[in-house]
Order: structure tokens, then sequence, then C-alpha cells
């Protein structure tokens, strides 16, 4: 017996503890898993994995010479044979159920083989063939053919003109054609009800004209007063239709300075963009120009003199506070020397302090500058350090900041010119369920010295920040008929890259997202720019 179904085993097989189950019953036990508890619950069990679970041939063979009875025995079948021709049995017993052959008609008798016959013979819905039209019809269903459906039954005129009686299919044209048919009275639209034969109708009219008369007075009546009600319904719908009219026409206007606004905001967004990207190219430009002038040496000189400056300006401040603070005596003759003294160094202290000021912007503005030189990269590679991304993620769901551009890096001081561009919420097909990145080709001062249409490969990555062993990449090699690697006419070309980088399911996990910071990186192979560079100067 089976340790799962309880019943004779089918396809038996062995567990590692010694256990016996049917094939069927240990895969659906497993599915899914790596192992079970064995169902025995006995001691010495272990847990079952599936290639510990093996064919057992001698059960088998003892399950197959079993005998057993048919399984047809409440029909009335002795027979008792062995397990493994009870199939064979089952096929060819006279007490199998089966349905009747007249079940398509509407028969729901379930009977033993051997019976199927004789229930033929009794059967209500065996065929029957009509004797008007010489279809055959189950017999449980003449009656409703005859009185419904077959067409060469007879059937008398319903209007009693006394013709024989004629096929179903006949009588309809009949019955258009009987003198006997009924007619309404010329005046029935004006309200007259009155039915009869031709002639009838006709004695009719004769003799009602006075009531058809009154009929015709109260029916125009009636048709004078639903034409106004007619007319006034113009009226208002006229109304409403003027109405409509000037709501859409203001509606249009509204329309067209949204329209005149929305791209105004698009012309200026481009042109802030634009700007940003102008003064990104600037801020480089001039930083390359200060890199060697902003040496260590340069930044702890501003650094001494501001602080000769601000110990300058302590003992000026606490020498005029010691001053202040001792009381005047009348008729003192130092008295107005000291005031001198004092109207003279208050403009000194204004003076350092003004210097001191402008000592610390220049200070912020080396600290900025060596920031941005620190991340500059010229090999070809960017990572970019991305903070605050819910709050980024959120801003472009609402579409206040749609997409992020990174720091400009280069290829080689003189190379390629490029950025990355990501949309935290997504674009086009990856919209609200991914990250989409992208890759930028911008217009670089060298580019003129370069080979175009750009063709290096391009590697796009999110690093892992867990292990270090799960980095999600995508690389692509350029297409030379995109303009998206043609020397750029503007600030940047159009971006190109993946719309379906990460799932935000997959992203937004500890491994890719610590402290709400993400990074990506970008490789790009600056394999056989060297050579590049070097040929084209020959053809120069």
């Amino acid at each position: 017996m089976c340790k799962i179904c309880n019943d004779v085993l089918r396809d038996a097989v062995q567990t590692f503890c010694g256990h016996r189950l049917c094939l069927q019953c240990i895969d659906q036990a497993l599915q899914g898993r790596e192992s079970i508890p064995c169902p025995a619950k006995e001691e010495g069990c272990v847990d079952l994995k599936c290639e510990e679970i093996n064919r057992d041939s001698s059960a088998r063979r003892e399950v197959r010479a079993l005998d057993v009875f048919c399984p047809f025995e409440d029909r009335g079948c002795k027979k008792t044979l062995q397990w493994k021709d009870l199939q064979t049995h089952e096929e060819t017993c006279e007490f199998r159920p089966v349905p009747c052959p007249n079940y398509l008609h509407g028969c729901e008798v379930i009977i033993s083989y051997k019976d199927v016959d004789e229930h033929l013979k009794e059967c209500p819905y065996r065929p029957y063939r009509c004797q008007f039209c010489n279809q055959e019809v189950p017999l449980a269903l003449k009656q409703q053919h005859e009185t419904e459906t077959c067409p060469r039954i007879p059937i008398p005129c319903r209007y009693e003109c006394g013709i024989n009686p004629l096929p179903r299919e006949e009588l309809e044209a009949h019955l258009i054609t009987c003198p006997k048919r009924p007619q309404r009275c010329r005046y029935h639209s004006v309200g007259c009800t009155f039915e009869g034969t031709s002639e009838e109708v006709q004695q009719h009219e004769r003799d009602d004209t006075d009531r058809h008369l009154e009929l015709i007075t109260m029916y125009t009546a009636n048709m004078d007063l639903q034409s106004l009600e007619v007319r006034r319904e113009l009226q208002d719908m006229s109304l409403e239709r003027d109405n409509s009219r000037r709501l859409l026409d203001d509606v249009s206007r509204q329309m067209a300075e949204i329209k005149r606004s929305m791209d105004d905001m698009k012309i200026q967004v481009r042109d802030v963009k634009l700007k940003i990207v102008s003064q990104t190219e600037r801020i480089i430009h001039v930083e390359r120009k200060v890199e060697d002038l902003a040496k260590k040496d340069s930044v702890d000189r501003h650094a001494r003199d501001l602080q000769v400056i601000r110990e300058t300006q302590a003992s000026m401040s606490e020498r005029i506070h010691q001053l202040e603070g001792r009381a005047p005596s009348q008729g003192n003759p130092a008295v107005p020397a000291i005031e001198g003294n004092t109207g003279s160094v208050v403009p000194q202290v204004q003076q350092h302090e003004r210097q001191l000021g402008l000592q610390d912007i220049r200070l912020a503005e080396l600290d900025l500058r060596f920031q941005v030189l620190e991340t500059a990269s010229y090999d070809g590679t960017l990572i970019w350090k991305i903070k605050d991304y819910s709050r980024r993620k959120q801003d472009a769901i609402t579409g206040r900041t749609l997409s992020l551009y990174s720091q400009p890096f280069y290829t080689s001081r003189t190379g390629y010119k490029m950025c990355a561009r990501v949309y935290l919420n997504g674009d086009g097909m990856g919209r609200g369920t991914h990250l989409s990145l992208f890759f930028v080709i911008m217009r670089g001062e060298y580019d003129t010295l370069l080979s175009w249409p750009f063709k290096q490969k391009v590697t796009l990555m999110l690093l892992d920040q867990d292990t270090g062993t799960r980095h999600l990449s995508d690389t692509f090699r350029p297409d030379p008929s995109s303009s998206s690697f043609r020397k750029p006419t503007t600030e940047m070309n159009v971006a190109s890259g993946c719309p379906l980088f990460v799932s935000h399911a997959v992203l937004e996990t500890r491994t890719y997202v610590r402290e709400d910071t993400i990074f990506i990186k970008i490789i790009v192979d600056t394999e056989g720019l060297y050579e590049d560079s070097i040929l084209k100067e020959r053809r120069s």
C-alpha cells in the first residue's frame, strides 16, 4: 500500500528508508521542493530527495500479480483477474457503462454495453421518420416537429376561407392573397380600429363617414399641438447649439493659448538644458586652464593669508572693545585722541572683513574645482554616484525632473566627450516599471581630430553594492548609420541605450541600493583609438 494515498501501489518506487510509494504521489509531493519528510513517519525515516528514490521492480511484479475484482462488479460482472489484465478487461467488459447511442438527440441514459440493443428498441429518442416530410426526428420530438417545423404537414387556413388544408411551406403565400384575410380601415392611421373583409371594410367606410371626419379633425388638432411642441424643442435645441458653439470657441481659444504656452515652455526648457550643458563645458574648460595654477601650495598660501587677516581682525576688535569699555572722563584730554584712533581703526576692520569674505569665496571656488577635477575621467570609464534615489525617482514620477545627466567623461585628454543619461522612472516602454539608461555623445573641443562616426563598444552597468559579483550590464556596438553616433552639430546627440535596463523590482533591493544611493558605471572600449588618431594625422 502507498504511504501517501493509502491505496494499491501504482508504478511503485522505494525510498532511501525502505518505504514504498506511488510514482505519481511522490512526484506531486516533491513538486517545487528539494526534500520532504517521509510520509511513513516511523523511527529511522529520513527526508526524501528526488535523487534517492528508486524504481521498485519487485513491488511492481507483486502488484501486477494480485487478483482483483472487475470495477464494474456493481453492474453485475463477477470476474476475478490479475491486476496486469485489468485495463484490457475494462475495455472489453460487457458490463462497462456506455451512453445511449441517441445521446446527441437528447437521451441521457447510461447503460451497460450488453443492454444497448434492448434499450434502443424502447428509447424515447430513437429515430422516427415523419410521414409527411420523410425526415428523421427523435420520437420524443415528434409532436413538436409536426406542430412547429414540419414543412409538408397539411394546415387549414386560419381565415376559414374553405380551401383544403395546405402544406405549411405553401400556407404563408396563401395567407397573403386569401379573400377572407382581415383588412384595416383606410382611416386606421387617424384612430379607426375597424377590421373585416374587403366588402365589410368598403361598407364601413360608406356608413361611418361622420366618425371618420371627427377622427381626422382630432388628429389634425393633435398634429398642430405636436408641431408647436416640436417648434419649441427646436428653438431650445438651437439655443443650446449656439451656447455649445460659444463654449466650444472659448475652449478652442483656451486650448490654443495652452498649446502656445506649452510650446514656449518646451523652448525654454530646451534652452535651459542647452545653457546647462554649455555652462558645464565652460566650467570644465576653465578648470583645465587653472588646473596647473590651482596647486596645493597656492591653496596653502591663501589659507596662511586668511589666517593672518583673521588674527589682525581679532586684535583690532579686541582693541576697539577695550577702548569702548573705558568710561569717558570730563576734561580728560586723552578722550578726543582715543576717539580719533577709534574712528581710524573702524574702516580698517571693515576693509579686513571684506578681504576675508573675498578669500572665503575664492577658497570655496577652488574647492569646487578640485572636486570636479577629481571626478573627471580621461580613460573612457565613468563611475556615477546618484544620491537621494527615492526623492529623485519621486521627482521623475511627478514629472518635475524626468531625467538626470552625469558629469562628462572622455576617452583621453583630446578624445571623445561623453556622458550618461538616466530615467529613474523609465522612458518609453519602461515608463513606470524600469530604470532606463542611455549613452550620449557630446560636442567636444577636439571633435575635428577624431574619427566619425563613433564606433567604440559601450558597456552600461549597475554596480552590485552587496557582494560585488552581481553587476547588471548591457553591451552594444554603435550603429554607424544612426545620428546618435555621428559628429555632434549641437551640444549633444540623441541618447542611445536601454529603455528596459533594469526593473524597479530588481533594482530596489539592498544589492543595488544602499543608503539611498546607486552607482552606475559606463565603460567605453578605447582599443584602436590611438591607431585611428595616428592614421588620421597622417592622412591630414
